[in-house]
């Protein structure tokens, strides 16, 4: 038997008298009980769990916190038509643990559960935070979420349709991700990239080459394309002067008045 192995029961025993020390419980009000576990999320904030209980059942919650805290970071998991929900919900379902309508992560178990209940909602909550860290090939889609999620709560102001594709002469598809009706008579197609580079305005100039003959065919020659990024940096202005030369204009996400003056249904009274 190794030195370690030696160690092992001690070393557990040690580690349990470590969490049992540093899970702090306090009253909160007179029927919720507050835990303050000595673990902390990505962004370094303590995780803090309330218990209430219901006759013979105890819940055990985050108050919402965790999905408050991800949105001020800039990741909002609550649209039920993204990626990122869908993430949340696996996180949740393989956790055993639900979501309430007022964003509320819990778990519910009687008394002798109570326990394993607190120690797997604080892992559920940590996987939940860690969310934050998306894959590379995710970042599109995360991106093309919160784009989707900001115009479906601004339908007063833009008229859109989804789902569209051209043909090129070279019989690719090039999909297109939303087309914006600004008058009745005036249209714009709209792309949205996470990024401005090299290979996307050489890649975007060739899409829109491609297709020339497809758009005059379908009499959409004159409706201009427009491609919507997160934000245009510095380096990123001599690319957006190159696709400005074949009529193709960038939108920064971060800049609501130029979406609205470019996208908005215009007034034509």
């Amino acid at each position: 038997m190794n030195k370690l192995s030696s160690q092992i029961d001690s070393i557990a025993i040690d580690w349990l008298e470590f969490v049992k020390k540093s899970n702090e419980f306090r009253m909160a009000s007179n029927d919720e009980l507050r835990v303050n576990t000595p673990f902390t999320d990505p962004f370094g904030d303590s995780i803090s769990l309330m218990i209430t209980q219901n006759d013979s059942l105890y819940t055990v919650t985050d108050q919402g916190y965790t999905l408050w805290n991800l949105q001020l970071q800039g990741v909002d998991l609550k649209d039920k038509h993204s990626h990122r929900y869908k993430n949340l919900i696996s996180v949740l379902k393989r956790n055993n643990a639900v979501l309430s309508k007022n964003n509320q992560i819990s778990k519910t178990g009687d008394r002798s559960d109570l326990p394993q209940v607190i120690s797997d909602l604080t892992q559920t909550i940590i996987q939940v935070s860690d969310l934050i860290y998306l894959n590379r090939t995710n970042t599109r889609s995360v991106f093309l979420d919160d784009v989707s999620t900001y115009f479906n709560s601004q339908i007063r102001h833009f008229s859109f349709l989804k789902g569209m594709s051209m043909q090129g002469q070279s019989n690719l598809k090039y999909n297109i991700d939303y087309i914006f009706n600004t008058t009745i008579k005036d249209r714009k197609f709209v792309n949205v990239y996470n990024n401005l580079s090299k290979g996307l305005v050489e890649q975007l100039i060739g899409i829109w080459m491609d297709t020339i003959h497809y758009r005059e065919s379908h009499k959409q020659e004159n409706i201009p394309f427009n491609i919507i990024i997160p934000q245009v940096a510095e380096s990123q202005k001599k690319f957006v002067d190159s696709l400005s030369m074949h009529n193709i204009s960038v939108i920064p996400f971060n800049d609501k008045t130029i979406i609205h003056k470019k996208l908005a249904i215009k007034d034509t009274k």
